[in-house]
C-alpha cells in the first residue's frame, strides 16, 4: 500500500465527495462547516497523493474528471463507514433543520407530512420554509434546500424527483356574488372578464398555458396579473371582478374555506370542452430532493405525501357525490 494515502484522512474524503456530488466549494465548504482555503487545502492534498487533477475548472463550479469517477464510490464508501461509526458510538440525538421550498398552499402540506415521518421515526427535526424562486432546481442541485414539492419537475443528475400524485381538478373562482356564476359556462362568456393566473412553481415571465392556448386559437385574452401566491389571487379577485384559473386539490382545500369567493369545477371543461381531442397538456406533482438524501426518511416521506393527497383527492370525489344528491 502506498504510503501517502494515509494523507486522506476522512475530513479530505469528505471534501473530496462533496466537490464530486455538488461541484462547487463554496457549497462544500458551507455543507462541512468549515472555510474555502480548508477546502482548498484538502483537494490539494488529494490530487498530489492520487496525482491528478480530478476536477476541471468551470464558470460556476468544478467537474470531476474519469479519475474522480472511479474514486468517488470507493470514498463514498469510506466516509459512510466513517459515519457509521460514528453513528453507533454517538450518545445524545442532534438537533436537526431541514430547508424546504414550496409555494404557500402546498408548504402547510409539506411541513405536516415531514412533522408526522419524524415522529414515526423519532428524529427531532425542525424546518425551515424558503420562499420560491426561480432558482429553487439550483438550489437542490447544490444541497442548499433539501425537499421541494414542484410540478412537472424536470430531470436532473443530482436531484430526484419522485411522483406523489396527478393533479387531477380544475377551478374557476371569484369573488362571491359574481355574475359569472350566474351563466352557463362557455368560453366565450369566460374571456369576457380579466383572468388571474396560477404559476405553478414557475415565477418570473414565464407563459400560462391558457395564454398559450389563446394565441393557438386567436383569442382575445385579458390578463390581470400571474402569480405563484394563490393567497395574493384570491385576496384580490376578492375585492374585484377578475376572475381566477387555478388547479389542483390543494387549491380546492385553500380557498373553499373563505367566505368572500365562490368557485366552480371545471374539470370536464378543460378536459372535454378546451381539449376535445383529449390533448390537455397533464400535471403532475412531485417531490424532489437531492440524491444524498436517498434514504429511508424520503421513502417514508414520498409514500406519505402521495397517501395524504390521495385521501384529500377521494374525500372532494366524496363530497362531490354528496352535493349531486342534494
Amino acid at each position: 500500500m502506498r504510503k501517502e494515502l494515509s494523507k486522506l484522512d476522512y475530513f479530505t474524503l469528505k471534501v473530496f465527495v462533496g466537490l464530486v456530488e455538488f461541484k462547487n466549494g463554496s457549497v462544500v465548504a458551507k455543507k462541512l462547516d468549515t472555510t474555502q482555503p480548508k477546502v482548498s487545502r484538502a483537494l490539494s492534498t488529494i490530487r498530489e497523493v492520487i496525482q491528478d487533477e480530478l476536477f476541471i475548472r468551470r464558470q460556476y463550479g468544478v467537474e470531476p474528471n474519469v479519475m474522480a469517477d472511479k474514486l468517488y464510490p470507493i470514498a463514498k464508501n469510506i466516509v459512510q463507514g466513517y459515519e457509521a461509526m460514528a453513528e453507533v458510538t454517538k450518545y445524545l440525538p442532534e438537533k436537526n433543520q431541514l430547508v424546504i421550498a414550496a409555494q404557500e398552499h402546498l408548504a402547510g402540506f409539506l411541513v405536516d407530512s415531514i412533522t408526522e415521518v419524524c415522529e414515526q421515526q423519532g428524529i427531532d427535526m425542525s424546518v425551515s420554509i424558503q420562499p420560491w424562486s426561480d432558482n429553487v432546481q439550483e438550489l437542490l442541485a447544490q444541497g442548499k434546500i433539501d425537499y421541494a414539492i414542484t410540478v412537472n419537475s424536470k430531470p436532473s443528475e443530482s436531484v430526484k424527483n419522485i411522483k406523489i400524485g396527478d393533479v387531477r381538478y380544475y377551478f374557476l373562482a371569484a369573488k362571491k356574488g359574481h355574475q359569472f356564476f350566474e351563466q352557463d359556462l362557455t368560453l366565450k362568456g369566460l374571456l369576457e372578464n380579466k383572468l388571474v393566473f396560477i404559476n405553478y412553481s414557475k415565477v418570473g415571465l414565464s407563459e400560462h398555458w391558457c395564454e398559450t392556448y389563446a394565441k393557438e386559437h386567436a383569442l382575445d385574452m385579458k390578463v390581470s396579473f400571474k402569480t405563484t401566491s394563490l393567497a395574493m389571487a384570491l385576496n384580490h379577485v376578492a375585492k374585484s371582478d377578475d376572475i381566477c384559473w387555478t388547479a389542483s386539490i390543494f387549491s380546492y382545500l385553500y380557498f373553499n374555506s373563505r367566505s368572500d369567493i365562490d368557485y366552480i369545477d371545471v374539470t370536464n371543461f378543460y378536459e372535454n370542452t378546451l381539449f376535445p381531442d383529449g390533448n390537455s397538456t397533464k400535471y403532475d406533482y412531485f417531490l424532489q430532493y437531492h440524491q444524498t438524501h436517498e434514504d429511508d426518511f424520503s421513502k417514508s416521506l414520498s409514500k406519505l405525501l402521495a397517501e395524504k393527497l390521495a385521501i384529500a383527492q377521494e374525500q372532494y370525489e366524496q363530497n362531490k357525490q354528496i352535493h349531486l344528491c342534494k
